[in-house]
């Protein structure tokens, strides 16, 4: 079995687990601080929890194929070459944090796109434990990321050093 098989598989828990932890930590902290949004039985906030999560997992799962990419790339053997390791990881990062990065982009702006679209405060309806605004907001959010997924692993690509390739004209 190759190792970049196993590598792969290490790749996907790590980011996944990793980024969907941060964005997880990120976005609740921020409303726990800044909105005073109690989390004891507030099936409200977790529902859009649900959609912050569902949306970081579409994103994140769009950049695991370029990293892994990135490391055929830089290994053509199929063996990790410990000289090549740190670019190898240098690109992981990189594109787990372009992954993360989109996620928050993706929540931000649905909130603020779902603030501007209609006359309820949605955080008020959440710290209030209504469910409705927040299942129209998770909506929204697993929406824009279903759009932006394909569009955050095709810039993870863009930015793996393929070689140039003859042109026949």
């Amino acid at each position: 079995m190759s190792t970049i098989i196993i590598l792969q598989l290490i790749i996907a828990f790590v980011v996944g687990f990793a980024g969907l932890f941060l964005v997880y930590r990120i976005i609740t902290g921020f409303l726990k601080r800044n909105y005073q949004i109690d989390d004891t039985d507030n099936t409200s906030l977790s529902i859009f929890q649900v959609g912050v999560i569902f949306s970081g997992a579409l994103i994140l799962s769009s950049v695991v194929d370029p990293a892994v990419n990135a490391i055929r790339l830089l290994n053509p053997s199929g063996e990790i070459e410990l000289s090549k390791l740190g670019s190898s990881f240098a690109y992981i990062g990189l594109f787990a944090l372009i992954g993360i990065l989109a996620t928050l982009i993706v929540v931000i702006g649905g909130l603020l796109t779902i603030f501007q679209m209609t006359k309820v405060n949605e955080i008020e309806e959440m710290k209030n434990k209504r469910i409705n605004s927040s299942l129209v907001a998770a909506a929204l959010i697993i929406g824009i990321a279903f759009i932006v997924n394909d569009y955050c692993g095709h810039l993870c690509e863009a930015l793996i050093p393929y070689p140039e390739v003859l042109q026949i004209h």
